[in-house]
């Protein structure tokens, strides 16, 4: 019988298999391969940030800046890509430190001070969308957006074969990330601090250090979907990133990770980040406005909590009835 994990992985295949069936009937170019291409596309950049994200929620807390930390690592990447000389891998680099740095303010700001990673991260945000105003480039005071030349960083925009290169390394990165999630100390560590962060004090686990890797992770991988969406675009914009974490949560959350923490990996998130992104794509072409896209991924996100908390409860009572069944069936 599947555990409730598998469970809920297995269901959430079978909604993107729904999905799949029902656009690809409705739809001309659904499953076309050039739709296919743009599909990976998308959700790459949502997946990156989302592989993040379900770090700091696996943890037990959540990451509100990743839209933030996507700006201003758009200016800094444009900028370090007029740098004379500069080669493309650099810049690449200079994005993903950037994102690690902005992930570590928050990392220390919720171990050290003490804050709450809500209102740490709300407030980060701001600031790192602020930062990117004030430091973006500017043509007689006001904001532009310059064109970028830097044809190696131009590279990471690119594709082979019709399959972007963001695509690829989202791929390349969930699998390494599930390694590290059921493979390796640290996965153990975050989901011990996330599903009982006392319990986990006890057994030596610090919960302060795995706050600050979580949000480092979260924000050197908003570090890096940012440098790829810039070298893509081939300039960076105020814009950039607007809502992002946004779509990053919903894709954890709709893939089945606990908003409560402990439960989650990146499979689970990628899962989601698919879903979402088959949605939006469907509905698109169905004609529908961003409103009505906006609306339903509002109903989604809704039933999907309501769902995982109906079915951690069934288990629940499972659980307990095999451990003693004389006391459930007393209780009911």
């Amino acid at each position: 019988m599947l555990n409730e994990k598998n469970l809920r992985r297995v269901i959430t295949v079978i909604l993107i298999a729904m999905v799949i069936v029902l656009f690809s009937v409705t739809t001309d170019s659904f499953l076309s391969r050039y739709n296919i291409l743009l599909l990976f596309k998308d959700a790459a950049y949502t997946g990156l940030i989302a592989l993040g994200v379900c770090c700091v929620m696996v943890c037990g807390g959540v990451d509100l800046s990743a839209g933030g930390i996507v700006c201003i690592v758009g200016v800094a990447v444009a900028r370090a890509s007029f740098i004379p000389g500069i080669p493309g891998f650099a810049v690449l680099l200079i994005g993903l430190a950037a994102g690690l740095a902005c992930g570590l303010i928050n990392g220390l700001i919720v171990s050290k001070l003490h804050l709450t990673e809500f209102v740490t991260t709300l407030a980060t945000g701001s600031v790192f969308t602020g930062l990117a105003l004030l430091t973006t480039f500017k043509q007689h005071g006001r904001a532009v957006s310059t064109a970028i030349t830097n044809k190696g960083f131009l590279t990471f925009g690119g594709h082979i074969d019709g399959l972007y290169l963001i695509s690829i390394a989202w791929i390349i990165l969930v699998i390494v990330f599930q390694i590290l999630y059921t493979k390796t100390p640290l996965g153990t560590y975050i989901s011990a601090v996330g599903s009982n962060p006392k319990s986990a004090q006890m057994s030596g686990i610090s919960k302060g250090k795995m706050k600050i890797v979580t949000f480092m992770l979260s924000g050197g991988f908003a570090g890096l979907a940012a440098s790829f969406m810039v070298a893509y675009q081939t300039a960076s914009t105020l814009t950039l990133g607007s809502g992002m974490e946004f779509q990053a949560i919903a894709a954890c959350v709709v893939g089945g990770v606990a908003m409560t923490g402990g439960k989650g990996d990146a499979v689970t998130a990628a899962l989601g980040t698919i879903f979402l992104t088959l949605i939006t794509n469907g509905l698109y072409k169905w004609g529908l406005s961003t409103g009505a896209l906006n609306l339903l991924t509002g109903i989604i996100i809704i039933a999907v909590i309501n769902f995982d908390t109906v079915l951690a409860s069934v288990s629940h009572r499972r659980m307990m009835r095999k451990a003693n069944p004389k006391e459930v069936l007393a209780n009911e």
